[in-house]
């Protein structure tokens, strides 16, 4: 009788101990998997590669050259560039529409961003060669931490690979 008076107090105290420890665990797995870095540098990279290498490294215009590498208009003409890849590659044949959408969580909005003019692009030569230079003089692009979304289940009729929103 003793013994099991003994063992029931044991499992009394023990269940909340356990029920404790595993609302920790879950808790902990799901915060990290919510969760993720992204390494804007490369991405930038990504971009420049599949895009031509022009002969001359630097743009004729010198207004384009200063607007592009101007830091205060990062985020503007990242926006613009992203208005013209639907305009000039809506087929995305280029594959960069995703790296665009990223490189908008690694590139904060300001406040004024609305009321500043961004690169012109003339054409899909002038895109891809305005855009390779830009991606270049990203070099000091840090990574960051973004939210993921929540993950589909494999039984999810239309599942479709969405864009990365920050």
């Amino acid at each position: 009788m003793v013994l099991a008076s003994s063992t029931t107090s044991i499992l009394c105290m023990l269940l909340p101990l356990l029920m404790l420890f595993h609302q920790g665990l879950q808790f902990s797995v799901s915060a990290h998997h919510l969760l993720r870095m992204l390494d804007c540098r490369t991405i930038a990279l990504e971009i420049s590669v599949k895009l031509p290498n022009p002969q001359v490294s630097e743009l004729n215009n010198n207004d384009d050259n200063a607007n592009l590498k101007n830091s205060t208009l990062r985020r503007v003409n990242l926006d613009e560039f992203i208005k013209s890849q639907e305009e000039f590659d809506s087929q995305d044949t280029l594959d960069i529409k995703s790296k665009l959408q990223k490189l908008k969580c690694c590139i904060p909005a300001a406040a004024s961003d609305s009321a500043l003019p961004g690169v012109y692009n003339k054409d899909l030569d002038d895109f891809k060669k305005k855009l390779r230079f830009y991606v270049i003089h990203l070099d000091d692009l840090q990574p960051v931490s973004v939210s993921r979304p929540p993950q589909p289940t494999s039984s999810s009729d239309n599942f479709r690979p969405r864009t990365v929103e920050c």
